[in-house]
This record gives C-alpha cells, structure tokens and sequence, in this order.
C-alpha cells in the first residue's frame, strides 16, 4: 500500500474494530465503495483497512463504526520531514527524529501519543524505523540514507556500527517491577559496571529502601530505582523517557544534579519530560513533537531551550510555520504579597495536630478567600496529603478545628489516588451521571472539556484509559460538581505538558470567575507559580514528622521553600515564566546573596 502523500490519515485502533460484532458500516455506507471502488475492506485478521489515497474524508464511517474505532486526520501539507516509522496500514506514524548531540542533553516535548517515546525507542535501536515503507523489509543502509546530510545522519550510523552503547529509562516503570525480583540492593551492585553505587545512591537518595524487595516499592522509589539502573550502566548515550514523575520537587533537583553529573562526564542525555522547568535547567536543545496523539507526530528542528520553550508557550513554531494554540499561554506578574479581603474568607483552621501511627502533622492556623487558589509544596511523606484529607473531612485531628464561614458549605476532592467505583462505563454516561447540563454550557465546553481532551474519549470506556487520561477525567469530574471548595493533590500526575499548562490556566480562571477557593498539591513549580496566590510550605522528615505553615504570598512562600533547595529562579524577559538559575552563576550568587530566591528584579 502506497504512503499518503500527506494529505489524509485514516487510522483504525486495531483492538477496538470488531467485525464480526457489526454490519461491515464502514464499507457499507462509504460513498466511494458504493461508487464501486473498493476502499474499505477487511484483512486477513478481520480488521478493517481503509485506503488512505482514495479515501475522500467524509467522515461518515467514523461515525457510522459502532466501536469509534476510526479516525481520520487531514494534513493541510505534505509534513516538511519524511515520515521515518509507521505501525502498520492504517496505524499511527512518526514524521522526523530528535537530533542527539554528543555530550550534551537534548529534550524533548509534546503531548502524549505523538510519539516521543516512539522517537526515544528508535534512537535506542529498539526499534528498526520502516520508513513508512510496510510491504518490504528497509535496511540499514536505507535508513542512514534518509538522513543524509543530516546531523542525526552521524549518530545512527554509529548506533548501527555499535559503536556507541545505549541505554534508556523507559516510560513505563511498573512493567520494569514485573520484570526484575529480588532486594534493591542486589540488584543495583549487580548492574554497576561504573562502580559507582555508592554516588548514585547518594543523588537518588536510595538509602531508605535498599534492603527493600522491589514490589514492595513506592510509585516514587521504583522510579528512582529505575533511573539507578539506567545510570549505574556504562553508556555513551542515556536516553530518560519521563523521570520526575513521582517524585517531588527535592528528588527532581537531585536527578537534575545527577544527570549534570553524567554531562561533566561526557555522556549524552536524551530527555523527554513535561517539567519545562527541569528541561530548561538541564538542556542545551529542545525538539518539540507535535501532531494528533495516536494518529501522528511531527518532529520539529531543534531549539535552543529557551526560545523552544518561549516558542511552545506562544503556541507557534517559526522554524515549521505552524501554530500549535489559538492563544498564548501568559504568566502574568500579579501581587507578590497575600491579599486579605474581609468579608471573602470560606475557610478557616485552627492551629492542628494529627496523628497518624508514628507520623505526626503539625500545621499553623490558615485561612482561604473566595477566588484564592493556594498551592501546597513540600516533598513527599511529609503530610501534605494529610493536610489536605483534615480538610476533605476524611482525617479526623487530634488537636484543632476546620470550620468553614459559610452555611452548609459542600466540598469536591481529587485525590491523588483514585479510582471509579463503575469503570465499565463511557466516559460520556459517567460525566452526564455527575452533571447532566454540562454539554449545554459554553464555558464547561470551552474551558474544561476541549482543553482537557474529554470530548476525544467520549466514547470509550473508563477502564480502557491511559493514567493520563484517567487523570484527566478525574479533574473535569471534581470541576463539573457545583461545590464552595475544591481539593486537587497532583492534578498534573500522568498528564502531558499541554494538558498540564490546560489545568493551571482551568484552576486559576475557575477560581476567578466563580469565586472558589482552591488548594493545589503539585511538584511542578511551574503550573504552581501559573495558578496559585499563596502557597502553604511543608517541612520536616518524611515519614516521621511533618509542620506546616501560614499560607504565604507567593514572594514569601518561593522564598522559602526555594532557599531549602539552594536554588534560584528568575523570570524570562519575553514570557515571564520563572526559570532556574545555573547553580553558581553570577545570577544564582546575586540572588543569595540578597535573599531574593524568587522573582529578582521584579
């Protein structure tokens, strides 16, 4: 079959089309079958296959398919990289590759199925990319070929050669704990062929559960386990697919510090993560992937980090010409000082004590307002969570009182682990079951629905989603109930960096329009410096003892928690989203020195 010339797509989800469960609509009701040319049919697994090049993009097959397993995509132009893998007929596809360069660090963005981890798996020679040629076998020297010319052209003729050893952290982290048994401990001494177990438990802080089983892991230390594998192996090339998630704010500067370390060394660093924060500290360049998830992906032409990173807040790419938004993401600079308006406060709490089994939180007495969105950092174990169910009602104190200012206020949670009590149910029957107007109102649609990508997994079932689209349903579930209060702990959890930036600008503007109060438990410094008026700083030991403080404007409260760090923000001149100083540089002393940890120069 012939490759589209970049004109139509036709994908169909192979484990949802059930031919032998329908009518065959999609041949059936196809205008151009019934014109008598055959463009639909089945292949020898009873799967639907659809000629892309006569294939005129009526749409009507997709709605027709009882299963809502097509789609059909029209490019606007031929993509202006050569598509370099595809799955199969009518299976997703991969325009371009991520450019490595040799002892530096590279990342890579975009929103999840547009084939980063596909990009990630080619580079590591997992996979042998097809060239979107699938009726014949593509060779080696084919493939170099391609990219001729190019810079990439170097490194995949080293990779075939075997001239450079790679290795990648993969995305997935529990099939890892299916694979691997056994103590931590053993396991790592094991894979340390650099001999440096030693240093890389110290920066992954691993001392807590070496003597540990592996499935007996938290989500936290088994990704930290993983990444030790990763970088106790001799490579020349180390490829990171998604390596903060779980962790915290503390553990995420210690891989930052780690991965330097790897640099210092002379190793090249492939990273694909949603933390901009983390990849603007770290990466010299940047590729940005974008496209329809599970459809296609388009690799653009390397950034620098600063101006990729500008470039994807703006929402357009100058180098391909191509708007990924219709309006641009803006960190506003607002007041850096709690504001206190009397008559607004919702909420208040006491001075609280709670105990629970040998942890112990203490937390100082607080309030929220009408429309304030409070964020809650501090690293993991140290009772944020806690906090946030005393509030939730969930966790009784023993000492201390939450007492709201309102009659019968009503309170909508998302807790940071969840589940649906009927997961067999479509997504669109389970958000009608929770507010049946919400597809009547404009703003639920234009603010919530669409930004979120619920309406693209309307018709599938709860138990068929990714976490991140569990994640994402789980949000617009809190945010569709009409309540005076909303709890979020690690909303952006599983979530790509698009939908990430959706939920802080959804927060923020909720809060603001409805005059909620909101509490935010999150890691990512970004979305909470985009979203939040004040902040509740924790501190402590994990696992032990937790103390919360006051809510705090944000000038005070990044002060704070940024000083424990030892790390320094500044803002970008053009987009005004923090970033964080080089350790050392002339800036990073500056602002010690000083005291300004956050926001210098404003």
């Amino acid at each position: 079959m012939k490759q589209a010339k970049g004109l139509r797509i036709a994908i169909v989800e192979k484990d949802k089309c059930k031919s032998s469960e329908c009518n065959f609509e999609c041949n059936r009701f196809c205008p151009i079958v019934r014109a008598g040319k055959n463009i639909v049919w089945l292949d020898e697994e009873g799967k639907a296959v659809i000629d892309e090049l006569g294939c005129i993009a009526c749409g009507i097959c997709i709605v027709k398919c009882p299963f809502h397993a097509i789609e059909i995509v029209n490019l606007a132009s031929e993509p202006n990289v050569p598509c370099i893998h595809q799955y199969g007929i009518n299976s997703f596809r991969i325009y371009g590759l991520p450019t490595p360069k040799y002892g530096k660090a590279v990342g890579i963005i975009g929103m999840n199925g547009a084939g980063k981890s596909t990009a990630l798996n080619i580079l590591a020679g997992k996979i042998k990319p097809n060239l979107g040629i699938l009726d014949r076998e593509v060779g080696v020297d084919e493939i170099i070929e391609r990219f001729r010319g190019k810079e990439i052209q170097r490194y995949l003729q080293d990779l075939y050669d075997k001239k450079i050893k790679v290795v990648i952290k993969p995305q997935d982290i529990h099939e890892v704990a299916n694979k691997i048994k056994g103590e931590v401990k053993h396991i790592l001494k094991f894979v340390d062929e650099n001999k440096v177990f030693d240093l890389i438990s110290e920066y992954l802080s691993l001392n807590n559960f070496l003597n540990k089983n592996v499935k007996e892991l938290s989500g936290g230390e088994l990704q930290r386990f993983t990444i030790a594998i990763a970088t106790l192996k001799d490579a020349d090339v180390y490829l990171f697919d998604e390596p903060c998630s779980y962790l915290d704010v503390y553990q995420r500067l210690r891989l930052a510090k780690l991965l330097n370390y790897l640099l210092s060394k002379g190793k090249t660093i492939v990273l694909v993560e949603h933390d901009f924060a983390v990849l603007d500290y770290l990466c010299e360049n940047i590729c940005i992937i974008y496209g329809k998830p599970k459809v296609y992906g388009i690799v653009s032409l390397p950034y620098s980090t600063s101006e990729g990173i500008n470039s994807y807040f703006e929402g357009y790419l100058p180098h391909e010409n191509v708007r990924l938004r219709k309006n641009p993401v803006k960190f506003l600079l607002r007041s850096l000082e709690r504001q206190t308006t009397e008559g607004y406060k919702i909420l208040e709490w006491s001075r609280l004590l709670v105990k629970l089994d040998d942890f112990v939180l203490e937390a100082e007495g607080g309030y929220i307002s009408k429309g304030e969105v409070i964020g809650i950092l501090g690293p993991n174990g140290i009772g944020k969570t806690t906090f946030i169910k005393v509030l939730a009602g969930e966790i009784k104190t023993f000492e201390g009182l939450v007492y709201c200012l309102i009659e019968n206020p009503s309170i909508s949670y998302k807790p940071q682990v969840f589940d649906f009590p009927k997961p067999e149910i479509l997504v669109k029957d389970f958000l009608n079951l929770i507010n049946p107007n919400y597809s009547k109102n404009d703003w639920i649609m234009e603010e919530i629905i669409y930004p979120l990508r619920i309406d693209q997994i309307y018709e599938r079932y709860i138990y068929e989603l990714s976490g991140g689209e569990k994640q994402a349903l789980k949000i617009t579930e809190c945010l569709l109930k009409d309540a005076d209060i909303y709890l979020f702990d690690e909303p952006s959890a599983f979530l790509d960096v698009e939908q990430r930036l959706a939920v802080a600008k959804i927060l923020r503007k909720y809060a603001q329009t409805f005059k909620k109060a909101i509490f935010i438990v999150e890691h990512d410094l970004m979305i909470q410096d985009f979203a939040c008026d004040s902040l509740i700083i924790f501190k402590g030991e994990p696992g032990i003892k937790g103390y919360s403080y006051e809510p705090l404007g944000l000038k005070r409260g990044f002060n704070m928690f940024l000083k424990d760090l030892g790390i320094t923000f500044r803002r970008d001149q053009r987009t005004f989203r923090p970033r964080i100083n080089k350790e050392d540089s002339w800036l990073d002393r500056k602002q010690k020195e000083l005291g300004e940890y956050y926001y210098f120069g404003v």
